[in-house]
Parts: C-alpha cells; sequence; structure tokens
C-alpha cells in the first residue's frame, strides 16, 4: 500500500509527463512527436514515462478527456439556471473563457487537437466526446430557448453555435491576447455580435 506522499508524488509526476506532453505537441504536432522527446521535456527516463503512459496516443487521449471534463465541470452548476436562457448561455462562455485565459496553451490544444486525432486513440474518443458534445448540446438549446423569448434574433441555433465558436476561438487565440474579458463585456460582444449575424 502506498503512502499518501506517494501518491502524491505520483500524480505529480503524472501532471509533469502531460504538461511537458502539451509542450511537445504544440511544437511538433501529435504525430512528429515521440515517447522520447515527451520523457526528454518532462525530465525523466523513458521507464518513468512508460509506468504512467503506454503511447504519445494515449497521453494524447488524456489530455483530451482531462481538458474537456474541466469545461463540462465548469459549467454544469450553471445550466441548471434556465429560466433565463440569454443570461445562463452567456455566463456560461465566460465561465470557458476564464479557464482559457488561465491556461491558453491547454485550450488551444483541446479546441484544435480532435481535427488531428490519431486512429490509435480511437479507443479513448468517447471519453472526451460525451463531454464535449453535453457542453454543446446545453449551449445550443439555451441559444434555441433564448431565441424562442426573443432575447435574441430569430436565426438557426446550428449555424450560430458555429460562428460563435469560431468567433470565440479569435477572441482567446487570436491578436490582443491581454484583453481583458469581463461578464459584462462579454455580455456586450456576444449580444451585438448576435444582433448584426441576425441580420445578415
Amino acid at each position: 500500500m502506498i503512502s499518501n506522499r506517494q501518491a502524491k508524488e505520483r500524480e505529480q509526476r503524472k501532471e509533469q509527463i502531460l504538461s511537458s506532453a502539451l509542450s511537445v505537441f504544440k511544437k511538433h504536432g501529435i504525430e512528429k512527436a515521440t515517447m522520447d522527446e515527451i520523457a526528454k521535456e518532462a525530465d525523466f527516463g523513458k521507464a518513468t514515462l512508460y509506468y504512467y503512459f503506454s503511447s504519445k496516443e494515449e497521453i494524447f487521449a488524456e489530455q483530451l478527456v482531462r481538458g474537456w471534463r474541466m469545461i463540462w465541470e465548469s459549467i454544469e452548476p450553471i445550466v441548471h439556471q434556465t429560466n433565463q436562457p440569454k443570461n445562463t448561455f452567456i455566463d456560461s462562455l465566460n465561465t470557458i473563457g476564464a479557464l482559457v485565459r488561465k491556461d491558453q496553451v491547454l485550450f488551444e490544444f483541446l479546441f484544435t487537437a480532435p481535427k488531428a486525432l490519431p486512429d490509435a486513440a480511437g479507443e479513448s474518443n468517447q471519453d472526451w466526446k460525451k463531454y464535449q458534445k453535453k457542453m454543446y448540446g446545453v449551449l445550443q438549446s439555451l441559444l434555441e430557448e433564448a431565441i424562442e423569448k426573443k432575447e435574441f434574433p430569430e436565426i438557426r441555433s446550428d449555424m450560430l453555435m458555429r460562428a460563435i465558436g469560431g468567433l470565440f476561438h479569435g477572441l482567446f487565440f487570436l491578436g490582443d491576447n491581454k484583453k481583458i474579458m469581463s461578464r459584462e463585456t462579454m455580455e456586450e460582444f456576444i449580444t451585438v455580435f448576435i444582433g448584426n449575424y441576425g441580420k445578415s
């Protein structure tokens, strides 16, 4: 039986590996990344790396699961406030935005990496996808309710969700990364965007 100290040390090593792998994936992409490079970046021997993960694909899938679960768990308490769908929608986006601001490297990976998901990680796909699908499903439903209540212009919610996804990505990963985004500025930004989108 391992002690609490040993358990904590193991968790810290695992976190170090995941963080290092993120840097390697960002530099080289998943296809060109190797377990050797990840071990070197983490400052561990390969034996230590293989103790925690059997392949780079397993590390890749673990990053996706952890990240998308974190996003879902952050908005889960908010989404039950459905009597005001517009506010719930904006609060959810603002909460996700706060997570992104804390760790841009991780979330840029989360939002772009699935497009390059290797087939070898296929078995683990559903683990992260269930969180992603729940999040998108809830946000789109909130958008539909807000449109029905005339809190937003009447437009196709699926198209609007795609547009907001692109906007959100640009807002946090392109241009001036130092821009402060509060709950109030997020509301103004989204309301103006949706209003203009509805006129097109």
